[in-house]
């Protein structure tokens, strides 16, 4: 505790900047598999090791980051939303639209992960998803970074 009573680190406010951050590196972490999902050079070319991982270590990433934001969803409902709602609508609708664009981003990053997994030979599909999950991740963290920005201070 600081003189003041006050907590030396706001947790909540900690938390949700943690969220924001790993968000954009799962953006950047579903790229990977995007890129290594390419067309195999030879035919019948298999998946090396480190493809499998990398698909298997974004949507855990994703998939996380997600559930560390529907963990923090509550706390934004009681305290940010209602003042949102009065003074700055548009925003409000802005984090809803982020939480739906959240939400099929880790369908997305799913359903490539089921495809590598259990369809070798589906890559273009699950390149795909991978892109798709990777540009919504993106989108997601540029309307998060709008909203903290509005319910900053």
């Amino acid at each position: 505790m600081c003189p003041n009573g006050r907590a030396l680190i706001d947790l909540v406010a900690f938390a949700r900047t943690l969220h924001g951050h790993l968000g954009l590196l799962a953006a950047v972490a579903l790229l990977h598999p995007a890129i290594t999902l390419a067309p195999p050079r030879t035919p019948g070319g298999k998946l090396r090791p480190g493809t499998r991982w990398s698909v298997a270590l974004a949507t855990a990433l994703v998939t996380g980051t997600f559930a560390a934001g529907w963990a923090l969803y509550p706390g934004y409902r009681q305290v940010d939303k209602p003042r949102l709602l009065q003074g700055a609508f548009p925003i409000a609708r802005l984090f809803e639209s982020k939480e739906h664009l959240a939400f099929y981003a880790v369908v997305l990053a799913w359903g490539g992960c089921a495809l590598v997994f259990a369809a070798p030979g589906a890559r273009g599909a699950a390149r795909a998803c991978f892109g798709g999950a990777a540009a919504l991740t993106l989108l997601v963290g540029i309307l998060g970074s709008i909203v903290a920005s509005a319910t900053a201070g």
